[in-house]
């Protein structure tokens, strides 16, 4: 019946069965249980460990903070071997050590070692210090200072250690400027560099090698204007140039300087002292604003002068131009130029001298002084040339050909000397023989004689004038007194003068005509002498004739008459080409006429104070003779002017 028995819910376990499984619980936590005290009670193993770290499969690369480097006002560290930060001295310091490389927006910092502030974003830095801006300016140092704040930095040399170095490389105008102190500050927002301890630049092309070397005490270079302003003890140099001053502005670009202050420059053999202007290095040229000397030296050492308001100098010509201020309130003095060896000066409102050709002029009221000899000669009108040429048929006292000045005065000229004084529209004076030349309208005088002709040669020694030679028609006369002149007029005239610069011989040849008024032995004059003839020769002595030859050509004769004073009427006074000197145009205007020629004769008032002689003005009598056509002798061959050709 059991079998048939159906089961519909759980049967309950029999005891045995119950029995069992508790204890097989039992079992299980006690193993567990076990298992964790074996485990938090097991002693260390005394064996190190060790691990073999698996090989990258990329380059390890360092991790560099997430922030813009493009920010201008902040220094980057890039690298370094060793960084730390003891914040027992100071929380805001970084030290970092070797193969340090810091980096700022368009600057790259390289040192040894550094004292990094990040919050003030500034650093000191030592050790091999270089620090590259953009691609043209690198700056080393022993020691570096920067001030984030205000992008300054302060270089400086350590003891024992290298000098502060600025390099900037300017391709604009293909050229290396470096600069060499112990201590420079420098602005990196400006690109400014100052130093006051003294220091020098190189300026050095990259084309021709040519090299500028600028020293001073005190100095600042600007690498955007390419300008360096130096001061205290400046010495510029290259291969051909030295200049000193107190300070100066120098344009590295062009190599030119802007002077300043009192300053010397010596280019190739010339000097030049002023204190304004500009000056070029390269070229030696310059213009100078303020009253300057420039010394020019020839080969023989023998120097020439140039003294102005303003120059303009040409090194390569070496040709100088100098000039006089115009305003007044300027204090305007003249140009001078002084040829020390061969003792001359010319003087005048403008002028030039040219050492390639040996040649100087001078214009508006110029003056030369010619002191070659015990007396001055004095020389004066429109315009002076002077030139100096060489005789190699003559020899000075060192065995070499012998050195000499020729001046050429034009327009209105006239010259002065203490015993000798005339004008003539053009005069030349050689020093080598000391010969004057005077062309068109020529009045020679010496005390109470004068000369007058279309052309008039003196020749003067040591001391006085010794002959004069009137090649064309001219006139000698003397005056006697009273208004009377001794006359003699012929074609061709030679007259000496002894040591006094009295007249002692007189050679007169061609048409020749006298009036003579001569001394009695009571020291009365009585009668008055005409003669006409072909030649004369006439001995003097003391004042007083001695002999007297007037010959005649086969052919002709002698013609003369003595007349008593008594009897003398007015127009027996002159010869007509005496007449004719003097513009009157009838005998009742010869005293007045007379008059207006002694007014023509220089007088030493227009000389005696040098170049300020109211600036050279012509006298009014000056001026009418030069300008009226019936006042002195004409020409016999006038020149013609050629003729203009039609250009169409």
């Amino acid at each position: 019946m059991a079998s048939n028995r159906k089961y519909t819910g759980r049967q309950p376990l029999s005891a045995s069965v119950r029995v069992a499984v508790l204890l097989l619980i039992a079992l299980a936590g006690s193993i567990v249980y076990g298992q964790k005290g074996t485990q938090r009670q097991a002693p260390a193993d005394p064996r190190p460990k060790s691990y073999t770290r698996p090989k990258p499969t990329q380059p390890i690369k360092p991790t560099l903070p997430e922030m813009s480097r493009d920010n201008p006002n902040k220094f980057f560290l890039e690298r370094a071997d060793e960084l730390t930060s003891d914040e027992a001295v100071d929380s805001g310091r970084q030290v970092v050590k070797g193969n340090v490389m810091f980096r700022k927006q368009g600057v790259v910092l390289y040192c040894d070692s550094a004292y990094y502030f990040p919050n003030s974003v500034s650093l000191d830095a030592f050790g091999h210090v270089r620090m590259l801006q953009g691609d043209t300016i690198v700056v080393t140092a022993d020691v570096i200072n920067y001030d984030g704040m205000t992008q300054f930095a302060r270089l400086r040399r350590s003891p024992g250690g290298s000098e502060v170095m600025l390099e900037h490389t300017s391709r604009a105008d293909k050229a290396k400027k470096f600069l060499y102190t112990d201590s420079l500050d420098y602005s990196l927002r400006d690109q400014l560099a100052y130093y006051n301890c003294g220091g020098r630049m190189y300026n050095q092309s990259l084309v021709t090698g040519e090299r500028d070397t600028l020293t001073s005490r005190l100095g600042q270079y600007n690498a955007r204007t390419k300008e360096a302003e130096v001061s205290d003890d400046v010495f510029l140099r290259n291969a051909t140039s030295r200049l000193r001053t107190r300070r100066l502005v120098y344009h590295t670009d062009t190599r030119t300087v802007d002077i300043v202050e009192p300053t010397a420059i010596r280019s190739g053999q010339d000097s030049i002292q002023t204190s304004s202007g500009f000056y070029n290095t390269v070229t030696g040229n310059a213009q100078l604003h303020s009253r300057s000397l420039i010394v020019h030296r020839d080969s023989t050492g023998a120097a020439t002068t140039l003294e102005g308001d303003s120059i303009v100098y040409d090194a390569e010509m070496r040709r100088s131009e100098a000039f006089m201020f115009s305003a007044q309130e300027r204090h305007p003095r003249p140009m001078v130029i002084t040829d020390t060896a061969r003792h001359a000066t010319l003087i005048g409102g403008y002028g030039y001298y040219s050492d390639s050709t040996r040649t100087a002029y001078a214009e508006r009221y110029p003056l030369l002084k010619e002191y070659s000899r015990p007396d001055t000669i004095f020389l004066r009108s429109d315009r002076i040339y002077l030139e100096t040429l060489t005789d190699s048929t003559r020899l000075n006292e060192q065995g070499e050909p012998r050195e000499y000045n020729i001046a050429k005065a034009y327009n209105r000229a006239r010259f002065f000397r203490s015993d000798i004084q005339g004008v003539a529209d053009s005069i030349t004076f050689c020093s080598l023989d000391s010969m004057l030349y005077l062309d068109r309208k020529p009045i020679v005088w010496s005390g109470p004689r004068l000369v007058a002709g279309s052309r008039i040669i003196i020749h003067m020694n040591d001391s006085a004038p010794d002959r004069a030679i009137l090649p064309n028609p001219g006139v000698i006369a003397e005056e006697v007194g009273e208004g009377f002149y001794d006359q003699l007029r012929a074609n061709h005239l030679t007259a000496f003068f002894d040591e006094s610069g009295e007249l002692r011989h007189v050679d007169a040849d061609t048409n020749v005509q006298a009036i003579m008024l001569p001394m009695e032995n009571d020291s009365t004059y009585n009668k008055l002498i005409q003669a006409n003839g072909d030649t004369l020769h006439m001995d003097m002595a003391e004042r007083d004739m001695q002999h007297l030859a007037l010959i005649a050509r086969e052919g002709s004769s002698v013609t003369g008459q003595v007349i008593p004073l008594m009897i003398l009427t007015k127009a027996q006074y002159y010869l007509p080409d005496f007449i004719s000197l003097t513009g009157a145009k009838k005998f009742s205007e010869m005293e007045s006429a007379l008059k207006v020629l002694e007014g023509v004769r220089p007088k030493y008032s227009w000389y005696g104070g040098g170049w300020e002689d109211s600036l050279g003005e012509l006298s009014f009598d000056l001026e009418e003779y030069f300008t009226n056509p019936d006042m002195g002798i004409p020409d016999p061959d006038p020149v013609i002017a050629p003729e203009i050709p039609d250009l169409e």
